[in-house]
Formats: structure tokens, sequence, C-alpha cells
């Protein structure tokens, strides 16, 4: 009996002090910014030996199928499909996330045969700033005088990345990282494009991307057998910043403080940089750490 009065008055304690809903989501949310941080790491740990779309096909294969062990039907969902949307704006959503993803991920990962991957990486993570300047041009975004600031300082550090003192980096690579940006950039436009309602497209989006990737892979390259390393980092990446990552800032950013992870989101590139440095697979340059630090702060600026 007594045991039973402890268990009672130690679960209040619990709901007294637990945090609320929204703050719960948040923390969930934020969750997806370590977990997008090892993507660098274990692009460099897996692409060296496996053929690119044979890559693109295992992390799209096995990050689809850890969203399907995730996913939950909703009660839309479960309901007749009367009134649902037109063919085409059900397919559009994975199409966009799969050209999204895709492209970009195939971008950056070739950025890596020329550039650092700590450099790629926050060239990459120019893209918000490419999101405001394609909203603004399409008439999505006004144009404050803060987004003006964060371009200046977000170009800034991207001069300081790939600067003179950053070693073997070269145009192709820059550009090839950037491109990754745009595509990624691209679609995010369209979701904002889509509003606050925009469905759910991610696991659809990545079947799609893996059957690009063997579609690709069986016409253009030769299957080969991955080392053990290699396999396990690529499935990895499929699980972990791909599936758990973007689930993760799925439901934060639908149901958290959205502000907050959006200004926390921008840390990314640099978690990313120092667990490449910790790793031996990138060099602690002012140029790398005060760039990637402008980079950060221009995106803060941003979403502010």
């Amino acid at each position: 009996m007594a045991t039973i009065v402890l268990m009672s008055r130690a679960s209040d304690m619990v709901a007294r002090f637990a945090p609320g809903p929204k703050t719960a989501w948040t923390l969930v949310g934020a969750l997806a910014i370590p977990l997008w941080a090892t993507w660098p790491l274990l692009a460099v740990l897996s692409t060296g030996t496996i053929p690119l779309f044979q890559f693109l096909t295992i992390i799209f294969s096995v990050g689809a199928v850890a969203l399907y062990a995730f996913r939950k039907p909703t009660p839309a969902q479960l309901t007749s499909s009367e009134g649902s949307p037109s063919l085409v704006m059900r397919l559009l959503p994975p199409v966009m996330v799969s050209l999204g993803l895709l492209v970009s991920d195939i971008f950056f990962i070739e950025s890596l045969q020329h550039i650092p991957a700590a450099q790629a990486n926050l060239i990459l993570y120019l893209w918000p700033l490419m999101v405001v300047g394609i909203g603004a041009l399409l008439g999505l975004i006004q144009l404050r005088k803060q987004h003006f600031m964060a371009i200046a300082v977000g170009l800034c550090g991207a001069a300081l990345v790939i600067g003179p003192d950053s070693d073997g980096m070269t145009w192709s690579g820059i550009s090839l990282a950037a491109a990754g940006g745009l595509a990624w950039a691209a679609f995010c436009v369209f979701r904002l494009w889509q509003g606050p309602n925009a469905p759910e497209a991610l696991t659809s989006g990545f079947t799609l991307s893996a059957a690009i990737s063997l579609l690709l892979h069986l016409g253009l390259e030769t299957t080969v057998m991955p080392e053990p390393t290699a396999l396990l980092s690529a499935v990895l990446v499929g699980v972990i910043p791909l599936a758990l990552g973007n689930l993760a800032w799925d439901h934060g950013i639908r149901r958290g403080d959205r502000v907050l992870l959006a200004v926390m989101a921008y840390a990314t590139p640099l978690v990313g940089a120092v667990i490449l440095i910790l790793f031996g697979f990138a060099n602690a340059t002012i140029g790398l750490l005060l760039g990637g630090a402008l980079i950060v702060a221009a995106g803060i600026v941003s979403a502010r």
C-alpha cells in the first residue's frame, strides 16, 4: 500500500514538472540537428568504395523502410477518399521531395571528390539564404532589411570558407556544393508555396528516390560488394540523418516552436564540421570556423 502511495506521489511530481506539449515537441525537433550533423562524416566513410547511385539506392531504401516502420495512419488516411486531392497534387509532393533530396545529395557527394567535407557542408548550408532570394523573386517572401544583412553576412562567411587558407578547395567542388544547396532550396520554396497544411511526403519521396537511384545504378554503374565499414556507414546514413533526422524535424516544426527550431537548425553545419574535426577528417582553420560562424549568424538574422 505504501509503495502504491509513493508511486502515485512520484507520478504527480513528474506531471507537475514535465514540459508542456509544445516544449516537448520542440525538443524532439532539436534532435534533428545532431542527427543531420552526422551526414558529412558518414558520407566520407561510405562513398569511397560504393558507386554513387548504388550508394543512393542503399540510403534511400533504408530511409524509406525506417520511415514506414515509424509511420502511423492518420484519421484522414483511414477515411474514404471522397474529396481527396487530384492525382497530380498527390504525386507532386513526393516528386519534389525526391528531386530536392536526391539531386541535392548527388551534388553534395560529387563535391566531396573535389573539396573537403566540412567546407562542402558549410557551402551547402547557404540554402536558407537561397530560399529567401528565390522566395522573394516569386513573391512568396517580402525582403526586409535583415534579409539583405543576412545575405551579405552569409556571403562573407562563404568567402572565408572558400578563402586562401582552406586546403584543397576547387571551383568545381564549390559549384557542386552550392548546386546541392540550390536543389534543396527549390524544394523548400515549393513547400513554402504549398503552405502550412502541406501533406506528409517524406516516406513516398524516399521510396521514389530509391527507385530512381536503382534505375540509374543498373543503367550506368557496375554493382560492387561494399566493404563492411562502407556498407554500415551507408545504412547509418539512411537511418540517422535521412530517416530519424527528417522525422524528428517534421514533427518538431509542425508541433513545436517553429521560430526557435528555425534558428537552432543553422548550427547544423558547424556541428557537422566539429564532428569531422574530432574524427580527423577536417582541419580547424580560422577560415573554416569563422566562416561557419558567419553562415550560422546569417541564418539566425534571416530567421528573425
